[in-house]
């Protein structure tokens, strides 16, 4: 087995899985009873179904959900704790 960050052979039941889910909001938008009884939703969603037809499926699924996994040696483990979106880290002036 071999590292997904650094290409290191890593032994036997010594890896690390991080898996990543990335998925859109599941929380509803508040909708009042107005818009629920005008035919708006119902030219929404319409509008929505066209543009859908333009999009491929690989398109249509990372607007829902996308599953990622990955295996980790233990050096690269412990640096992706430390930093999991590899986020660039600055040093304020003046700070230890």
């Amino acid at each position: 087995m071999t590292c997904d960050l650094c290409g290191n052979i890593i032994a036997p039941h010594a890896h690390y899985i991080v898996r990543i889910d990335v998925f859109a909001d599941p929380t509803l938008p508040q909708i009042s009873v107005e818009e629920l009884a005008s035919n708006s939703l119902d030219n929404a969603m319409a509008e929505l179904i066209e543009h859908m037809k333009t999009m491929s499926t690989e398109e249509l699924q990372d607007q829902v959900h996308r599953r990622f996994e990955y295996t980790l040696c233990r050096a690269c483990q412990v640096n992706f704790l430390k930093n999991p979106l590899g986020k660039p880290r600055f040093r304020q002036a003046g700070a230890n």
